[in-house]
């Protein structure tokens, strides 16, 4: 991985991310406040679905054990890729905003769910690795800052799902 330090960067990537996250910050631009998102799905075979997002598809599948074809991840994969990405983004922006260089940075995301009828996700684990020079405290303070920031954590620790982070950095556990 490339280290993230500003000489690094694409200045028009930096201009664009950190416009976004000071408006988010200020709070005062409704119009830019207002999200939406739209995916498209279409039945294909089996437990299959095609999937498209603008330009982009995909296939939403379950493993052959559970009757699918296995051609692509199944929708709880999703979920929770959607979700633990969604969090890494949040991660990069703030960095790249603020400075914090991230030389190494990976999640593994992990989910609890009641497979019972009407169940429910009822934990989020995020094990977040960073490597970088910045302090243990920048570092903490970017994760917290991180998840405040990231819309599918905040709805899904609304919605009373246990989101438990344990932070990493240099190796070493700092949350």
């Amino acid at each position: 991985m490339q280290p993230r330090n500003e000489e690094k960067l694409d200045p028009t990537l930096v201009e664009i991310v950190s416009k976004g996250v000071k408006k988010r910050r200020e709070g005062k631009d409704t119009e830019f406040l207002f999200g939406a998102e739209r995916v498209d799905l279409e039945y294909d075979d089996k437990l299959r679905f095609l999937g498209k997002k603008g330009s982009h598809s995909f296939i939403v599948d379950e493993p052959s054990d559970r009757g699918g074809t296995d051609g692509g991840l199944n929708p709880l994969a999703l979920f929770l890729a959607g979700s633990a990405s969604c969090l890494m983004m949040q991660y990069v922006r703030l960095s790249i905003t603020d400075g914090v260089r991230l030389d190494d940075f990976r999640v593994s995301a992990r989910a609890h769910f009641d497979r019972r009828i009407r169940g429910a996700f009822t934990e989020m684990i995020y094990d977040i690795h960073i490597q970088s020079k910045s302090s243990n405290s920048e570092i903490t303070a970017l994760s917290e800052e991180a998840e405040r920031f990231c819309y599918a954590h905040n709805t899904l620790a609304q919605a009373g799902v246990k989101m438990q982070t344990n932070l990493y950095h240099n190796g070493q556990q700092i949350r």
